[in-house]
């Protein structure tokens, strides 16, 4: 069975059955900060992957953190508090949490 794939997209396999992108986080340094980049679909399952990294991250002191989701193929409600309690978390230890969104992104149904 063949397997295509666009940048980030679905896969579409050889008799038409649609497989959703791997959901992937990668983890390195830029200058100050600590850049996380995430693709594939972020949802409730997902996001729990996502936090645990993100918590990791805050609790080894670092106090920037870039969160790019510009290659996500969707986000649901769970995920985006999720989201929105790690930017909270991230101040309050007097840091701060940047996250980059495509546009293009669509909430999950």
């Amino acid at each position: 069975m063949s397997c295509l794939a666009g940048p980030g997209g679905p896969a579409v396999t050889g008799v038409g059955i649609v497989l959703p992108p791997e959901f992937n986080i990668v983890v390195g340094l830029t200058g100050d900060a600590v850049a996380v980049s995430v693709s594939g679909d972020l949802d409730s399952d997902s996001a729990g992957r996502l936090r645990a990294v993100l918590n990791g991250i805050l609790q080894t002191g670092q106090r920037r953190v870039v969160v790019d989701l510009a290659r996500i193929g969707s986000v649901d409600a769970r995920a985006q508090a999720m989201l929105a309690r790690m930017l909270k978390r991230a101040r309050a230890q007097g840091g701060d949490m940047v996250v980059y969104w495509a546009a293009a992104v669509l909430p999950a149904p």
